[in-house]
Order: C-alpha cells, then structure tokens, then sequence
C-alpha cells in the first residue's frame, strides 16, 4: 500500500515540475486562441459535485450544445432532468419533474455564467478573470485557471484544461470549497448546430416564473 502512495505522489510530483507556467501577459491570450477556435461546440458529459469535505453530493450525465454568439443548452438526465437553455438574450432553467421553468434575462457577465465562457465573447475574458496558464509540453496539454473580478461571481475558480486545442474538461469551485467537475465526451467542434435546440419548447401544464 506505501509503495502505491510513493508512486502516486511521485506521477503526482513529476507532473507539476514538467508544468510550465506561461507569461501573465500571454495567458489570457493563449485561452482567448484557443476559445476563438471554438464557435460551436456539442458533447455529451458527465458532472461529478462534491462539498467542501470532498463528500459526492451529485453524479450526473448529460448532453450539451455551445454556439456563439450566446447560445448555449445544457441537458441534464436522469435522476436530475433539467435543461438550460438560452438564445442569446434570455435564460430559461426547466426542471422537467417539477414541471417549472424560470425565465430570466441572460446576464452576459461571464464570472456569473460559465457557460458564457464557451458561448460568450472569448475577447473579454481578460476583463472578468485574472488567467494563469500552464503547459505540460510532453503531453501537450494545457490547464488555465481562472479566477473572477468581480466578488459577487458564482464562484471562485473555474479551471480549464485542453489536450491540444480540445477541450476536455472544466472544474468549479465556490467559497464555500463546494467543487463541480466537467468532463466532455466525446467533443465535436465546429459543426452546424440546429437553431431549434436553442429554443425551450414547454406544454401548457408547465408553471413558468419571470425573473428580472
């Protein structure tokens, strides 16, 4: 059991030193790069929440879809059916068995709404996030983390890693220690993405709540 931790800790170890942290100035510019070659984006995922203690509070699996400028929907399945939806200008959150939807109009801060950073404008980004950058150059993969300016933001970190230019995973972090991890497979880029499925099609027996 001892020799597995030493090994673990070792990989652990000799990962960070091969990590090579990138310039402050060219690290918003690099995510920005990466970002901009993105303008749509569909995946399914899987969505791992834990507490502050690392106790699994939720797993859940779903379908996405990002196109820029804005668009954006998130289908969660089973045992927590829900879709996020927006077109742009408004955000519509419908819990499929509580047969709910909210209606808000969609706050184009991204340190507010993630998903903006996938959707929004990636020139931006240097406005609501501090970026740091590394690079682990025998793997060619990339992690940025970003922490929010703005002190009312949703959360307090939101790190983003890319194996090459793809996107492969996004992970969250409150105040609270609260953390969500994203991890898309498999990812498609670029393809055309019908108009339609970012617009939320509700029966008349959904109960339906306006938010400013």
């Amino acid at each position: 059991m001892l020799k597995m931790i030493l090994c673990v800790w070792f990989i652990c170890v000799s990962a960070l030193v091969q990590a090579g942290e990138v310039n402050a100035t060219e690290a918003p510019k690099k995510l920005t790069e990466f970002l901009n070659g993105i303008q749509s984006m569909q995946a399914t995922f899987e969505q791992w929440v834990m507490d502050g203690k690392q106790n699994a509070l939720q797993n859940v699996t779903g379908t996405m879809w990002i196109q820029r400028p804005g668009q954006f929907r998130w289908d969660t399945d089973e045992p927590y059916p829900q879709q996020i939806v927006s077109d742009g200008k408004e955000l519509w959150i419908y819990d499929l068995d509580l047969e709910q939807a909210t209606k808000k109009t969609l706050d184009k801060q991204v340190g507010n709404t993630p998903a903006l950073l996938l959707s929004g404008d990636p020139s931006k980004i240097a406005d609501s996030f501090q970026v740091t950058a590394y690079l682990f150059d025998e793997t060619g993969e990339w992690r940025f983390d970003l922490r929010p300016k703005d002190k009312e933001s949703l959360f307090a970190l939101l790190r983003v890693h890319f194996y090459h230019t793809q996107l492969r995973d996004m992970y969250l972090e409150d105040s609270l220690g609260q953390t969500t991890r994203i991890e898309f497979k498999p990812v498609q880029i670029n393809k055309p993405i019908d108009p339609s499925q970012f617009k939320l099609k509700l029966d008349d027996s959904v109960d339906v709540i306006e938010e400013s």
